[in-house]
């Protein structure tokens, strides 16, 4: 049985790996295609001696080479060299174009069984395949898009493998990957554990790439805001299991806010995700005989609050959106986990907070962003919204939820188009871009891949006339 933490045969010694790459046979190949082999081997790398040498993300620094580049050091790049460096280590080793001179014990000093070794070389392996993943995908063109919240990490989630069978490039989490509602970060931990766990997940974060912002039962209290006194500890537990870089931006802001595009330009996609939790300020509430009355009309308990310090985000986080919109983008898909567009119902949603809302909407209009598109969630039930006449062109709004669930109650929205629903789907999304005028087909599908809901735009309607 591995050990559950490595152990160091001499403390004083480092963790220098070097060549990286493909799986050769037996149980480190069966490793090196197990997500959760190569976690554990995330674990053993970050706890032993190697990111003395290699940083946390093996970058890399002045005592040891970068895994993660195409260099190899040692061997010629095969998985069986990888393994035979980290078992026979190096004296006063040099390698090829890594200026200085370097030692390494046998198994970087650390006591290591079979399976800890087949892991540990299953993850430096995987280092070198995620940058070039992440470098590929950055400049390939991106035009299937899976997306979707709320996901009951307490029942079974068939939808993974619906998914999985579209091969989307991307997989959007809206919020609510898990549904924990809890201030005990061990207990977040295993919920989010729960998911790992669940068939086809992690398959699906070996084949496309996973972009995720939080809603409040992942964030940690039920409807909560900036009032919440573990968010800071919430959001580690949250990059962590997303497997967030230590060097990343996110690692060092308050709010999980992100931002990727994808794609050169004229076939340029931008993904902004939203943090409406970390800095979102408090929410007025109806008195309870109120919010009962409201409940048979399918409204929820809270109240406009439209003072002039109501947030809905942070000010950095205001500032850091308005550098995004003015990157040069073709599409924007901007991920907040609770909807816009949607007309105020007493249910969670940007219009609790109209100052914020008008804000963003300003924000578009002031920066001439074109092409946003709104992907939402949160809400018992799913929907498409558009809004006319606030922008030079409509806002619409996507809204999925549950992954799993099927929702309870609908309320009201005059800016819905076509029927709501409440039965399990995810959101999927195809971009033309090969057409002169790109058609973006987006639909809400069930787990038998049936459409729930449809609606096809072109980009030219994207665009302020």
């Amino acid at each position: 049985m591995p050990s559950p933490l490595p152990r160091l045969r001499s403390p004083g010694w480092l963790c220098i790996l070097l060549g990286l790459v493909a799986p050769a046979a037996g149980l480190a190949r069966a490793a090196a295609a197990d997500p959760l082999a190569i976690e554990r081997g995330a674990v053993i790398y970050r706890q032993g001696t190697c990111p003395v040498c290699h940083h946390w993300e093996g970058q890399g620094n002045r005592r040891g080479p970068d895994l993660t580049d195409d260099d190899w050091l040692h061997g010629d790049g095969s998985l069986t060299a990888v393994r035979q460096a980290i078992e026979t280590g190096f004296r006063h080793g040099a390698g090829r174009r890594f200026r200085g001179k370097y030692e390494m014990w046998p198994f970087g000093g650390m006591e290591l069984d079979e399976p800890d070794v087949d892991a540990l070389t299953a993850y430096v392996w995987s280092l070198h395949r995620r940058r070039r993943a992440a470098d590929t995908l950055t400049r390939e063109v991106v035009s299937r898009i899976a997306f979707g919240s709320g996901a009951d990490q307490s029942r079974s989630q068939p939808v993974w493998g619906t998914v999985l069978a579209l091969r989307p490039q991307l997989m959007l989490m809206l919020g609510n990957s898990v549904l924990a509602g809890t201030d005990d970060m061990d207990e977040l931990r295993l919920q989010y554990d729960k998911l790992a766990a669940k068939p086809g997940f992690a398959e699906l974060r070996g084949q496309s790439r996973f972009l995720a912002t939080w809603n409040d039962l992942d964030f940690g209290r039920e409807d909560g805001g900036a009032d919440f006194a573990k968010r800071a500890e919430s959001q580690r537990v949250f990059l962590d299991f997303w497997n967030e870089p230590s060097g990343s931006p996110r690692r060092q802001q308050d709010g999980v806010y992100t931002s990727q595009r994808f794609g050169p330009p004229g076939r340029r996609l931008q993904v902004i995700l939203l943090d409406t939790r970390y800095g979102r300020g408090p929410l007025w509430n109806v008195s309870p005989d109120e919010a009962a009355s409201r409940r048979l009309r399918g409204m929820g308990p809270y109240l406009p609050n439209d003072h002039e310090r109501a947030r809905m985000l942070g000010e950095e986080q205001w500032r850091w959106l308005e550098e995004q919109l003015r990157q040069p983008a073709d599409l924007r898909l901007i991920v907040t986990s609770i909807p816009f567009v949607m007309e105020f119902n007493g249910w969670e949603s940007w219009a609790n907070m109209p100052l914020e809302r008008r804000r963003l909407i300003d924000l578009i209009r002031t920066t001439r962003a074109n092409g946003v598109l709104l992907l939402s969630g949160d809400t018992p039930w799913s929907e498409v919204s558009r809004l006319d006449g606030e922008l030079a062109y409509p806002l619409w709004d996507i809204t999925s939820s549950s992954l799993n669930r099927r929702g309870a109650g609908i309320g009201p929205n005059r800016h819905r188009v076509g029927s709501p629903t409440t039965e399990p789907n995810f959101g999927y999304m195809e971009i033309d871009w090969t057409q002169a005028d790109p058609a973006i087909r987006i639909e809400l599908r069930t787990v038998a891949n049936r459409s729930l809901l449809r609606q096809t735009l072109r980009l030219s309607e994207l665009q302020p006339k």
